[in-house]
């Protein structure tokens, strides 16, 4: 708070945050708490504050009667390597659109940033044939390859490539660098609050995917997390306890590689990218 407030009203504002931050935990607390609970107690109305009886049995029912971690690995592999193909892919376009002088750059740059425009859902068909006449229909393949570049990255990278000053590479030319050696050397090193915030996003993004790939997917062994909660509702039946207790699991890697990430890009970005 700024200086020279009273403090009621100070007391005032930190009430309404904390209201604020109750509302927004509050679905937490109940998938949490949901997920103690046994079955019977979890379909109660109306629910209960507190568990009864409070029990891990469901996260081990999970592991047990599910391929749970099956799915967890699975989302793992293609989240990372979706989340580092456009980290790559993104800092390689982005540093050529800056740093290499070619004919037709901004054009091209332009039809990146369109691509970046048209929503998903309209390309979802052209993008599922192709899979289908590649031979690549309920594979790892699918659900990785498509995703590991995109025009979100390659604009955050040209965006951070452009505030570095021309002399930093200037000299490394002078000094006998080569063009490669100059990206890998000082290019990407001075873009990492970039390269941490394309690859959280990313990874987010593709660990909660669920329409693709539930349709480029066919076997249990590669289903991912978010289509594997959808085996919780049998026959109109929902094992709520189960299904919050699997949600729960689901957000964890996300929610520590966020808070991980957090802290790097701020360090990124208030230390500057030119040390």
């Amino acid at each position: 708070m700024a200086a020279g407030h009273s403090p009621q009203t100070r007391v005032f504002a930190h009430a309404v945050l904390f209201l604020l931050c109750a509302f927004a935990l509050a679905p937490l607390y109940w998938m949490v708490t949901t997920s103690l609970k046994p079955l019977d107690e979890a379909l109660l109305v109306p629910p209960t504050i507190l568990p009864e009886s409070a029990s891990i049995i469901t996260y081990i029912d999970i592991f047990r009667e599910t391929m749970m971690a099956r799915w967890i690995m699975n989302s793992l592999l293609v989240a990372t390597l979706s989340a580092s193909g456009n980290v790559l892919f993104g800092a390689l376009a982005g540093y050529a659109l800056v740093r290499i002088r070619f004919r037709g750059r901004k054009v091209i740059l332009m039809l990146i940033l369109a691509s970046f425009m048209i929503p998903f859902e309209a390309t979802f068909i052209a993008n599922y044939v192709l899979i289908n006449d590649l031979g690549w229909y309920n594979t790892y393949t699918a659900l990785i390859v498509p995703w590991v570049a995109g025009a979100f990255a390659v604009f955050m990278f040209r965006q951070e490539f452009l505030g570095i000053p021309d002399d930093l590479f200037d000299s490394a030319y002078v000094d006998g660098s080569s063009e490669a050696r100059a990206f890998w050397s000082i290019g990407l090193p001075l873009v990492r609050a970039a390269a941490v915030t394309v690859f959280l996003i990313t990874f987010i993004w593709s660990w909660n995917a669920l329409l693709w790939p539930l349709f480029v997917t066919a076997d249990a062994e590669l289903r991912v997390v978010q289509l594997g909660l959808v085996s919780f509702q049998t026959e109109g039946a929902v094992f709520v306890n189960m299904l919050m207790a699997a949600a729960v699991i689901g957000i964890l890697p996300v929610g520590i590689l966020f808070f991980i990430g957090q802290r790097f890009v701020i360090e990124g970005v208030t230390q500057g990218g030119i040390k």
